[in-house]
């Protein structure tokens, strides 16, 4: 499944075999809502972040785009009526032309993306200096 980010800045591809697996095509004609529902105990702390503002997470040169043990199961998540995953976590980029850089969430991000997501659910994380 050939897929683009929203800025098109992006390409990337998920296995056919996992999509079809996951029953991801049934899932995009019948999507409900801009973004995944999320664990409700964080619902305070969220804050529902176009993609397009997400800068695309990258990998670093011979690590796997994709591990499918994380990325099947945020698509099976996704088809489910009880879907509770994490936001995203993200930081604030200053001098970018997106707003916020993926901390913790790289397969949620890009599974969002290959749906038809237009947002996503996200905690914002503010770091010092230090990146603590």
């Amino acid at each position: 499944m050939q897929c683009q980010t929203p800025d098109g800045s992006t390409t990337f591809t998920i296995p056919m075999e996992w999509w079809s697996f996951c029953e991801m095509d049934n899932f995009r004609s019948r999507r409900i809502g801009t973004y995944y529902p999320y664990q409700p105990s964080t619902i305070s702390e969220v804050t529902v972040v176009p993609l397009f503002e997400v800068e695309p997470p990258c990998r670093s040169d011979g690590v796997p785009a994709f591990r499918k043990y994380k990325l099947v199961p945020v698509m099976l998540a996704f088809a489910s009526p009880e879907c509770d995953l994490p936001p995203i976590e993200v930081k604030p980029i200053a001098n970018s032309a997106y707003r916020y850089q993926v901390c913790n969430g790289y397969h949620r991000y890009y599974a969002s993306v290959a749906v038809g997501y237009i947002d996503i659910p996200a905690l914002v994380v503010i770091m010092d200096e230090n990146g603590l």
